[in-house]
């Protein structure tokens, strides 16, 4: 079989520098994450970084990965890391290393780093990101089959981005942001699709495995004041006893709904409470159970995929890959950090 190699297509504001900077790569590393914005690393090795190319914070780089009979011979597949903007830059010596940083949000953008003032009324969470989204001429993806609406929102000295991340946290969603899209989702959704690869314990080159109990709560109980109704109406869900503990702990988080109950009847609107309860509960103790690990590198492993792990006793199971760095510094290796998936 002919070797298996790696490489990597670095494009520098339009223009394909792969030729020019090949000999001088040190390192390279790409984390795709689940719910915020990726990062790419890249070390140049050389002084002609400083004083014969000046690469500029806010300049783009788009990133491919690329194997070549990885698996058996002829398997050459190609990995669109995605376009970045510089937001770091360092040097260190000797030998002369410049590291480049950068990230998938447009950091000229004033999306993520611009506090401002504003207020919406009656308005869904799908609204309020629409128009943040036409604001910086993004597109936006909206893969929820629930709409969330508010009676009001304050974004006080906060940017776009910290509030979408806050509301959208509130609701039980995820969000990420892309060089042009901002995308607002359903975790439960990708952790209810089918497995596309399995890990046993025997074939990792390392692990981590926690469980975490400091967030990790029985049940949810939510109130809401209807002024239509004139009543306090209330919601609950209690999670089903979890194989990890003895007994139960017997904390149950209290919310207060702010945004619009759906229904017109009692009946309705305690049925829409308890199914946000179950949300909100979900959303608190998904990180119950986390593992990293590390693995021979693959361009197939990416934020968003479940996969099954075996060979942990009871901690075996079905678990959402939540970010995954691809590093090819010294061999081509995978970080992939996940969560089990929980029983509801």
């Amino acid at each position: 079989m002919i070797s298996r190699r790696t490489y990597i297509i670095v494009t520098y504001e339009g223009k394909d520098i792969t030729g020019d900077i090949s000999s001088y790569i040190q390192g390279f590393s790409y984390t795709d994450n689940l719910d915020k914005g990726d990062s790419v690393t890249l070390s140049l090795t050389g002084d002609k970084w400083i004083k014969e190319w000046a690469i500029l914070k806010g300049d783009k780089l788009k990133v491919e990965l690329g194997v070549i009979n990885w698996r058996n011979e002829g398997d050459n597949r190609i990995l669109k890391c995605g376009t970045f903007t510089i937001d770091d830059l360092s040097f260190s010596g000797t030998p002369d290393t410049m590291h480049i940083s950068g990230t998938s949000i447009d950091i000229t953008k004033d999306l993520k780093g611009v506090k401002k003032d504003n207020t919406w009324e009656n308005v869904s969470l799908r609204e309020i990101a629409q128009e943040i989204s036409n604001i910086y001429s993004m597109d936006l993806f909206y893969d929820c089959s629930k709409e969330f609406t508010f009676d009001k929102v304050n974004q006080l000295k906060e940017s776009d981005a910290s509030l979408l991340a806050r509301l959208s946290k509130e609701q039980g969603m995820a969000l990420k942001i892309t060089m042009d899209k901002i995308i607002l989702f359903d975790e439960k959704t990708y952790e209810d699709k089918e497995t596309v690869v399995t890990f046993n314990k025997s074939d990792l080159m390392s692990y981590d495995l926690q469980c975490d109990d400091l967030e990790v709560y029985d049940g949810c109980e939510l109130t809401f004041y209807d002024p239509v109704l004139g009543e306090l109406l209330k919601g609950k869900y209690e999670a089903p006893m979890s194989s990890f503990y003895k007994v139960k702990t017997g904390k149950i988080l209290h919310k207060n709904v702010d945004t619009k109950v759906t229904g017109t009847t009692k009946e309705e609107k305690e049925k829409f409470l308890n199914e946000r309860a179950k949300k909100i509960l979900r959303n608190m103790n998904k990180n119950e159970t986390k593992m990293k690990i590390s693995h021979m590198g693959d361009p197939e492993y990416l934020a968003g995929l479940t996969t099954k792990i075996l060979g942990f006793g009871r901690y075996d199971g079905v678990y959402l890959i939540t970010s995954v760095t691809h590093d090819i510094t010294r061999e081509y290796t995978c970080g992939l950090n996940m969560r089990r998936r929980l029983d509801f």
